[in-house]
């Protein structure tokens, strides 16, 4: 019986993506550093492989069909196990012991993981770390891509992701902050639908805090308020309602120093109702580095203490 299995070669899907990025066969062998025939010969080739088109050329350039777009996914995969193969080959050249990858939003970059980053490190001080903060789903798609090993951040939400393996780590509610002055200050709890008329400091517009903060005013039936500042900034919006008499919304994990210091002060919100918990993803079913595996224990044993 012939083997139906397909055979694909891992250049072909790199030059195949190359098209894809580029949109057209000229652009893309410039980048490839090749010719445009031999460009046009290994697509044909790949196409061949699968027994399908993949990409659809015209006068306005080239651009994948449907089969071609579901098979960019894994080429990108591909191109980031090559780049992290690199990276990590070059790291342990130098002599470190490898290398994780962990993605993070807002609310997971105060508290959890700088004390998993502090405790790896000091158990393992010849490791690379790097993090990237982002939306929730820019996140996920690094790590389905295999550009990331770890994502910690809000589970469900979103779609769901059979690829992935997900594990709750804890429960993060929002709160009111204020200054330790406010007329607000000496209360314990309050109501979100009650403050609309109040100066607010928020996220500005594509941020991943502006996207959780939105959910936030989603679960309470309001719309998202207009009076007030805007900001990138984590440290601005902290410093604004410190300085006046604005309010914001922040995780207490967010403000934990500030209050402990009595720059600000945290008041529970009744109406939110309960958020989504947070959680960490990697991918299922793919053997994860010694380092990524310590990281995944460690944030278990300190989302517990925590």
């Amino acid at each position: 019986m012939a083997d139906m299995r397909i055979r694909l070669d891992p250049r072909r899907l790199l030059e195949f993506l190359a098209v894809v990025r580029h949109g057209s066969f000229s652009a893309a062998a410039a980048a490839r550093n090749m010719s445009q025939p031999a460009l046009s010969q290994a697509i044909a080739l790949l196409e061949r492989e699968i027994g399908e088109t993949v990409v659809e050329r015209g006068r306005h350039g080239a651009r994948p069909n449907r089969l071609g777009r579901s098979l960019v996914h894994h080429a990108e995969a591909l191109e980031a196990l090559l780049l992290r193969a690199r990276r990590e080959t070059d790291l342990m050249a130098r002599g470190l012991v490898g290398a994780l990858a962990i993605g993070i939003t807002p609310i997971t970059s105060v508290g959890l993981v700088p004390k998993v980053v502090a405790r790896l490190l000091a158990e393992t001080p010849d490791i690379s770390v790097s993090i990237v903060e982002g939306l929730d789903s820019e996140i996920t798609e690094m790590l389905r891509q295999g550009r990331l090993d770890l994502v910690i951040r809000r589970i469900g939400i979103g779609p769901e992701h059979p690829d992935l393996e997900e594990q709750r780590l804890f429960s993060a509610d929002w709160s009111l902050i204020v200054g330790a002055r406010h007329p607000l200050a000496g209360r314990t709890e309050v109501n979100l639908a009650d403050l609309a008329d109040r100066q607010w400091v928020l996220p500005a517009g594509g941020s991943a805090f502006r996207e959780q903060m939105e959910r936030v005013f989603d679960a309470a039936g309001l719309y998202w308020p207009i009076r007030g500042t805007t900001t990138n900034s984590i440290a601005a919006i902290k410093a604004i309602v410190m300085n006046t008499d604005s309010i914001s919304i922040m995780a207490r994990s967010l403000v934990e120093i500030e209050v402990r210091a009595g720059l600000l002060k945290t008041i529970e919100l009744r109406d939110v109702g309960p958020q989504h918990p947070v959680g960490m993803l990697w991918r299922r079913g793919e053997p994860l580095n010694p380092i990524a595996t310590h990281a995944i224990r460690m944030a278990t044993e300190l989302a517990q203490e925590l």
